[in-house]
């Protein structure tokens, strides 16, 4: 049995293939670009190309797949884009997708939980079985500050001091492997967290103490993060979605905690510390 991966060569996707290659799972991943996904090719993984604006191009690439991983990009078009292959595995017997959601959705006034929520529904209503992972603020998500802590020793948000159970992406990974490779999680949805809230100045802390140097948190006014980060060359769309989420954060909606990791993976939660090693030792070199 062959499991599709969307994302193949993203964060989430590419940690799957690594649990799914220990446990000997064919795999065959969907790139856009066949380039991108050569060292996936070198290590024996069949590639598909595919992109979820053509349906066409899925629909081949689904071809005698059983079950799938289902993750994409934020964008506009998420909803309908997601839907696309939802329906495109409907259309070649696809007979279990495991989507990666998010925390909150359908509950959140937030854009990114609506989008969520909606493909979710598409997803239960498409007849085929399905898994629902919600995980929490990606640890991994720090990458966004590698250049304003090397430049300033400091990272920025408008979160204040709320807490968040920020999750490890490898964990979620683990998860999914799970969910593809055994039954018992069909038509389930799975909210996944680390193993403790924390706060931001936590955070620095821990990175701090992971670098050997000074890391702070800074809270800004949301319209100053927002200015400043248009000044960079983000989308509009993008930041107003982002700081709706904050919000939610803000009034501590993250702060939920749970051991859903532990007990599907029958590992022990990564906490912010471990992850801090792994930052500095993997993402940063």
């Amino acid at each position: 049995m062959t499991i599709l991966i969307t994302g193949a060569t993203g964060n989430i996707g590419g940690e799957l293939i690594q649990h799914l290659l220990s446990k000997n799972v064919p795999i065959r991943g969907l790139v856009r670009d066949l380039k991108k996904g050569a060292k996936l090719s070198e290590r024996g993984i069949e590639l598909a190309q595919g992109d979820f604006s053509q349906p066409e191009s899925l629909d081949v690439a689904l071809q005698g797949i059983e079950k799938a991983f289902l993750v994409s990009s934020s964008l506009p078009n998420q909803v309908e884009l997601e839907c696309n292959f939802i329906e495109a595995a409907k259309r070649t017997g696809v007979k279990h997708i495991v989507k990666l959601s998010v925390m909150g959705a359908g509950e959140l006034p937030s854009t990114f939980q609506k989008w969520h929520r909606e493909i979710e529904v598409q997803l239960e209503q498409s007849g085929i079985a399905w898994t629902h992972l919600q995980p929490n603020m990606l640890m991994q998500n720090i990458r966004w500050f590698t250049e304003t802590i090397a430049q300033n020793g400091a990272f920025y948000n408008c979160v204040g001091d709320a807490k968040i159970s920020h999750v490890d992406a490898r964990d979620v990974a683990a998860v999914a492997a799970v969910c593809l490779t055994e039954v018992g999680h069909e038509n389930i949805s799975y909210v996944l967290t680390g193993d403790k809230a924390i706060t931001f100045n936590e955070v620095a802390d821990i990175l701090g103490k992971a670098l050997g140097r000074s890391v702070n948190y800074v809270d800004l006014p949301p319209a100053d993060l927002k200015a400043a980060r248009l000044a960079n060359g983000e989308p509009e769309w993008y930041l107003d979605a982002e700081l709706e989420l904050c919000a939610c954060w803000k009034q501590g909606a993250g702060s939920v905690v749970n051991d859903t990791i532990a007990q599907i993976t029958n590992k022990k939660t990564t906490s912010y510390e471990e992850f801090a090693q792994y930052y500095t030792q993997t993402i940063l070199n």
